[in-house]
């Protein structure tokens, strides 16, 4: 039996290669949709199926504030409020802040991701440490500095050794005595290299400073939506009892799952879409190739059922044939995946949860591989089946009548190229629509200059709040210590050759970053009636050469200058933006007028252009500009302003900045353009896939459309004959031949504009600008494949067109 099955699988694959043309394109056509389907299915599975680490992930939540016209973090004592009221329906209901800090002491300056979490955060996580211990209530009411690392740090920094436990590291000059390490899979937040304690209890922030965040633990038996009520009834109480900011709160709850993945699911979810039309194309391709080399050996099968061939022999030898296309077909698709994971992962690093693993899924790939198999086998096998089953006669006699191996296989095979054009024009449009989106975020005016910018992070902490000092001493003591060497900084790097204007800022435009907001106050007007949402402002510290450095335009007053900082004290002089202006004095001229937040009142001294700081999809929001003497954060930008190419000073810049002190942590040294591609870095992998898609797809409909436009004319090659010979001209039987191709292009576009437009309305999260149905994107990719089409319809028919009748006749 073995001895058999070997012989039939060497003689197929020697018929096999006797015709290598449809051998490799069989091959190619399978591997192209398993490898493709198999490679994006790999990544979703490894991203948003796999479980996360954490006991029960589900019932882990993040709660964020949802009060109009802002939303997100919430104050210290709103955190106290939820922890208090919602306990019957949260078993811990955690707080935590990002943040970084220097580690000193041990090999080069290193800046961390310092997370802040309160001591309810490890019992949400529901993980042990790796070794030691997490620290607790009482570390954070006594302000006691303690530390725990993240298995990353660990292992990289310290060697994996135990015995870090109860030493001490040196975080922003002061010293953190570590407790404990988390364990290898806990990875939330992603960016988190150590944790420390919040110290929210000896905190004096107030109800009008948000920058707490939320994660809470559903109790045993408690729903979702159960918890949902009760913390909204909780907020109904709260804004009656604090009116003045809590007016409209309401609160958000997502699954810890839904979150981590939030970002990608969407676009993952229409990539793999995309990748199970291009399977489908590569299947019904490779029908339409069985079925045509079904035909054709039809009349070889006949006469072998004449010779004496059995129905059984027949078949084993199709069948193996068919395995052979399976197994290379499999093998290069599996290849293929393996290759196209690690370049997907390479082309979206940042954009992947940090609990993603992705690798090759041999479940998905076997998967892709069975469809595959049962098309081959499927398609492989009618044909035999029904020519063994038929009188060698019959056979012989249905192929002459029709010239085209049967009407009914004739009409499959128009139905799976049709189906073939619908596919691609779906995924041609869609591929459309995402160009058309980057192309229209190209065109938005994001309010800076990018081009000749070079930009770096630096962090210049002057330590942490000490135990029993509040928050407004700290933020004096800090503001003097770091406005003097923030002021050394700007000018040691003022002096570097190409550098024209040198400034500082807290948050980099386009960056996305929100770094604290409030409640704002107009002085002189009314306040906002009860029930309403409140007025609000971004914060931002900048130096006065910002504005300049960035191009940004001066629409009335002046800009910041030297006198307006006040270290040691809150701000007193502010820059407002024109989104500001537009929602909250629109009516007066604003230069002059008090406003009030962050302590003291403040008087806007100038109006600069708005300048799109979440993204360029994004609208601009009301924005405060203040001198970075006074600034609340450790982290501050250089952006600088260089003749000729930015990128060519990044290197002396870092040599400048380590010069100037050495244990100053100096990262994402990159020039202002590469940040705002960073922005649309999901859009454009997006793009780059699904038009990776539509071109293969693009190419499988034309293989197949050519394949069965040229067969049908082989196949007629007897009717040409006779028809010239009675008088037919050459440009009739072309005439005829495209519009038997162009007819099935006809209903497969018409069918695949309905796939489109399904298609845009999935996207249309995804676009900027471009409606699910742009008719322009429409009118393009239907052009795009009708020309496509047209070329793969024209060579068949001037081939039919230039047959000798004498010649066909007497092949006859």
């Amino acid at each position: 039996m073995l001895d058999a099955i070997v012989r039939d699988l060497r003689l197929a694959t020697r018929n096999l290669f006797a015709k290598p043309g449809f051998f490799i394109v069989a091959v190619l056509t399978l591997a192209l949709g398993i490898g493709s389907v198999s490679a994006i299915y790999s990544v979703v599975n490894g991203t948003l199926l796999s479980p996360l680490p954490y006991p029960q992930a589900e019932r882990i939540v993040r709660i964020t504030r949802e009060q109009p016209p802002y939303g997100g973090p919430i104050s210290r004592p709103l955190l106290f409020d939820w922890q208090k009221g919602t306990a019957d329906v949260y078993s811990a209901v955690a707080g935590f802040t990002g943040g970084v800090l220097t580690l000193t002491g041990s090999g080069d300056a290193e800046r961390l991701s310092a997370i802040r979490v309160s001591p309810e955060f490890w019992t949400v996580m529901d993980l042990a440490p790796e070794v030691g211990r997490y620290f607790g209530v009482d570390e954070e009411r006594a302000n006691t500095r303690v530390a725990v690392l993240t298995h990353a740090l660990w292992t990289q920094r310290f060697g994996a050794d135990p015995a870090i436990v109860g030493r001490d590291i040196v975080l922003d000059g002061e010293s953190y005595r570590v407790t404990g390490v988390t364990p290898a899979r806990f990875r939330f937040p992603g960016s988190a290299q150590l944790f420390v304690p919040t110290y929210l209890p000896a905190s004096q922030l107030g109800r009008d400073y948000n920058s707490i965040h939320v994660v809470a633990r559903l109790r045993d038996g408690v729903d979702a939506e159960t918890a949902t009520a009760a913390l909204h009834t909780l907020n109904l109480a709260l804004q009656k009892q604090y009116p003045e900011s809590n007016t409209n709160l309401t609160a958000n709850t997502v699954p810890l799952p839904e979150l981590l993945t939030g970002n990608v699911r969407q676009p993952l979810m229409v990539l793999s879409g995309a990748a199970a039309l291009v399977l489908l194309i590569a299947c019904a391709n490779l029908a339409n190739l069985l079925l045509i080399r079904g035909n054709q050996r039809q009349r070889e099968l006949a006469v072998r059922s004449a010779l004496g061939a059995g129905r059984r022999r027949l078949v084993r030898s199709v069948l193996a044939e068919a395995l052979v296309i399976a197994l290379v077909g499999g093998v290069l698709g599996v290849a293929l995946a393996a290759v196209a994971v690690p370049l997907l992962l390479a082309g979206a690093p940042d954009l992947m949860p940090s609990h993603a693993t992705p690798g090759v899924d041999f479940t998905v790939v076997g998967l892709g591989m069975g469809v595959s198999a049962c098309t081959v086998l499927l398609f492989s096998l009618w044909p035999a089946w029904r020519s063994a089953a038929v009188a060698p006669a019959g056979a012989l006699q249905e192929e002459g009548r029709s010239g085209s191996g049967g009407r009914a296989r004739s009409r499959t095979r128009s139905v799976l190229v049709v189906a073939e054009v619908a596919l691609s024009l779906t995924l041609l449009v869609g591929a459309g629509l995402m160009i058309a989106s980057l192309s229209r975020l190209g065109q938005v005016d994001d309010g800076i200059d990018l081009d000749p910018v070079l930009t770096a992070a630096i962090a210049l902490p002057a330590g942490a709040q000490r135990p029993d000092e509040d928050f407004e001493a700290a933020y004096k003591r800090n503001t003097i210590a770091v406005g003097a060497r923030l002021d050394a900084l700007l000018e040691r790097v003022s002096a570097l050759p190409g550098v024209e204007v040198a400034g500082l800022t807290d948050a980099l435009p386009l960056s996305g970053m929100d770094n604290a907001s409030s409640n704002v106050v107009l002085i002189g007007r009314d306040p906002v009636p009860e029930g309403q949402p409140q007025r609000g402002v971004q914060w931002r510290f900048t130096s006065p050469g910002y504005f300049p450095a960035l191009g940004i335009r001066l629409v009335a007053g002046r800009l910041l200058e030297e006198a307006d900082r006040n270290p040691g004290g809150y701000p007193t002089q502010v820059l407002v933006n024109e989104t500001f202006v537009k929602k909250y004095l629109p009516d007066v001229d604003p230069v002059g007028r008090q406003i009030q937040f962050l302590g003291d009142n403040k008087t806007i001294v100038g109006v600069v252009g708005d300048v799109r700081q979440m993204g360029l999809d994004s609208e601009p929001l009301p924005e405060a500009f203040m001198h970075t003497a006074n600034s609340i954060h450790s982290q501050f930008y250089l952006v600088l302003k260089v003749r000729g190419d930015p990128g060519a000073l990044a290197e002396p810049l870092r040599r400048t900045l380590k010069e100037f002190d050495a244990a100053m942590p100096v990262f994402e040294v990159r020039t202002l353009a590469a940040l705002g591609a960073q922005r649309n870095a999901m859009r454009l992998f997006n793009l780059q896939l699904m038009t990776i898609f539509g071109g293969v797809a693009l190419l499988l409909a034309a293989v197949g459309l050519y394949g069965t436009i040229a067969y049908s004319v082989a196949q007629r090659r007897h009717e040409f004959g006779i028809r010239l010979s009675l008088g037919a001209s050459g440009a009739q039987l072309m005439s005829q031949v495209m519009k038997q191709g162009m007819g099935l292009v006809a209903i497969g576009v018409l069918a695949g504009i309905a796939g489109a437009l399904a298609l845009g309305r999935v996207l249309a999260s995804q676009l900027f600008g471009v409606g699910a149905g742009d008719p322009g994107v429409l009118f393009a990719a239907v052009a795009l494949l009708g020309g496509i089409a047209l070329v793969a319809c024209l060579v068949p028919a001037l081939r039919a067109s230039r047959v000798h009748p004498m010649t066909v006749l007497r092949s006859q």
